[in-house]
């Protein structure tokens, strides 16, 4: 019996092991010769590898080949980043345990290093200035883009609508068109060659219209952003951390049977949405800002509280209110730190859970340096056990390195 990736699948090769999805439904049985199609569904539904017929594989074994000294300062490294939580608690521990294991396979080092302020003597009445208001009195405009998401949700809601009213509706923007017929082309996917997708209302009969809903939501928001400095922000590491957090997410959610994990995904997606509000509008308050944060070991959420007077969990839900979005949206971002306050404390607590995850992988950031607290109330309510984040994350990070590579393409 091998342990083979799913990537390095060939169809004819016999199962050792039945395939089942994270809510245990069966995918294939055991003994099945596995064919393309079967590799498309345990690509959607994240399964990194399975179980096969033959000698024994250790392609996947790379602690071996790894410096220990190399992995000794991993470790010590990591642990700077877990200075706000308490590294005894089992689920932090098991956290980061994965991290140090992650980091360590695919070489990403834990940055150091103070940031330049600005201004170190700023007056009071301007750090205590109300940020809602003045987010408010520059009256952003309601970009098109997001216009085209919100009337693609209200078409996919009604439930008489067809793949082809979904396409004209995205075909208003060419670019979107053109970013998700390269996704449904991709490995994320794993149509078979011969099945090449050249039009929208052909990949919804596909792949799903919620499945497309949200990829399009997701491409449309962020290409908004995409111009924000380089020196401010790097988009291109945002965007990493966010969808890593919408797919953790997304798998958090179908693990504990938790229903709409679509809606799961775009809350992890744009749960740091206001972040890129203060960037764009407050740019110089939020360099101090992150220079705070890191110069004096604060988390960011809390250093954007004390210096602006509120965060960005806030301020992304102020710009929600504009575009229209589900309540239940603006209820996971604004409780995403601390989800044991929300009306709906369960989706929170998945946010919250997804962030704290992504940020101790180092995949992508969107500004924190730390690994934020856990809310341990939430934790004990949550009802999840330590051991499930493994297949959690290998999961997760198996979806975004097959849809990651195409959205940078």
């Amino acid at each position: 019996m091998m342990v083979v990736p799913i990537d390095k699948i060939k169809s004819g090769q016999i199962l050792a092991e039945e395939v089942r999805d994270i809510n245990g439904r069966l995918l294939l049985s055991k003994g099945h010769a596995i064919e393309a199609n079967h590799i498309r569904i345990f690509k959607i539904w994240g399964i990194p590898e399975v179980k096969l017929v033959g000698a024994d594989h250790h392609d996947d074994e790379p602690d071996s080949s790894i410096d220990p000294e190399f992995i000794e300062q991993i470790k010590e490294d990591v642990k700077t980043l877990f200075c706000h939580v308490d590294l005894e608690h089992p689920a932090i521990k098991e956290v980061y345990k994965i991290a140090v294991q992650f980091r360590c396979k695919h070489n990403i080092i834990v940055e150091n290093g103070d940031l330049p302020l600005d201004d170190q003597s700023i007056p009071r009445h301007d750090r205590e200035k109300d940020f809602l208001k003045t987010l408010q009195a520059k009256k952003i405009i309601l970009p098109e883009i997001p216009s085209i998401a919100f009337e693609l949700q209200e078409v996919i809601e009604n439930p008489i609508s067809s793949a082809e009213h979904i396409a004209q509706v995205v075909s208003k923007s060419p670019s979107l068109t053109a970013v998700l017929l390269r996704i449904v082309n991709s490995s994320y996917f794993c149509l078979p060659s011969s099945s090449k997708i050249s039009t929208v209302s052909h990949a919804v009969s596909l792949i799903g219209t919620q499945e497309i809903s949200v990829l399009a939501l997701g491409i449309s928001v962020f290409s908004i952003f995409k111009n924000i400095p380089k020196e401010t922000i790097d988009m291109h590491s945002f965007v990493r951390h966010s969808l890593l957090c919408g797919l953790l997410s997304r798998v958090i959610a179908a693990y504990k049977n938790v229903p709409q994990t679509e809606q799961l995904f775009v809350s992890g997606l744009l749960h740091d949405l206001g972040r890129l509000i203060l960037y764009i509008y407050f740019p110089d308050e939020s360099r101090n800002v992150l220079a705070r944060s890191r110069n004096c070991n604060k988390l960011l959420h809390q250093e954007e509280k004390e210096y602006l007077g509120c965060d960005h969990a806030q301020l992304g839900v102020e710009l929600m209110k504009q575009w229209n979005l589900p309540l239940i949206l603006e209820n996971n971002i604004l409780f995403h730190h601390n989800p044991s306050e929300a009306q709906q404390p369960v989706p929170a607590t998945i946010i919250h859970l997804a962030d704290i995850i992504a940020n101790s992988l180092g995949i992508g950031s969107s500004g924190e340096k730390f690994i934020p607290s856990l809310d341990y109330h939430a934790w004990e309510n949550f009802d999840i056990s330590p051991s499930s984040f493994e297949t959690i994350i290998g999961q997760a990070t198996h979806q975004f390195h097959a849809l990651e590579s195409v959205l940078h393409a």
